[in-house]
């Protein structure tokens, strides 16, 4: 549990009591390159935080199309806040894009020690407040940006990762085609 032990005494900006126990709903995944963590329309009730790998976060309709809403590094964390708040399944899905290592914690559990000591209230309020933020930014950039401005933003959002993504997955997550992205990127050269 030592990745999710770091992010949530970081968010909460001290050592936490009591990790013994999560230890029964704790569990080490490992993903190989093209595996679902999840699919939409599941009951995921977990935190996961990625300890190892490269992880994209995707609605995909009937017809295959697929919006990338988000990519997930090293030291990172995704939930479904469908699941945990609102009690309703997955309504997208998690591929890993490299193989990877992830650390999965039941929420329920967390919510538990949330209850008994305000240090685990302050490190999930955290969690939710950089959750917010980064949806916020990805909102903004969606609304407000055109895709040569949204490219951009994705390169320093995604410094290091955007070298290990395929174009196709930018793409996807810019709302553009391939094809427009390539053209994006040769401009962005000139």
């Amino acid at each position: 549990m030592q990745q999710t032990r770091k992010l949530l005494e970081t968010a909460a900006d001290q050592a936490l009591p009591d990790w013994d126990a999560l230890a029964p709903t704790y569990q080490l995944g490992q993903f190989a390159k093209g595996a679902d963590i999840f699919a939409s329309g599941e009951w995921q009730p977990f935190v996961y935080v990625l300890r190892q790998g490269l992880v994209k976060l995707s609605y995909t309709n009937e017809q295959g199309e697929e919006w990338i809403k988000s990519f997930i590094g090293e030291g990172d964390f995704f939930a479904c806040p469908n699941v945990l708040i609102a009690g309703l399944k997955t309504d997208y899905g998690a591929v890993a894009l490299e193989d990877c290592q992830i650390e999965q914690v039941d929420y329920a559990a967390m919510n538990r020690l949330m209850a008994l000591h305000p240090a685990w209230q302050r490190a999930i309020r955290q969690l939710l407040a950089w959750h917010i933020v980064r949806k916020e930014q990805r909102e903004r950039e969606l609304l407000t940006m055109r895709p040569d401005e949204r490219y951009q933003s994705f390169l320093q959002t995604y410094p290091v990762l955007a070298k290990r993504i395929q174009q196709r997955d930018i793409a996807h997550y810019l709302g553009v085609t391939p094809e427009a992205l390539s053209r994006i990127r040769k401009r962005s050269r000139v």
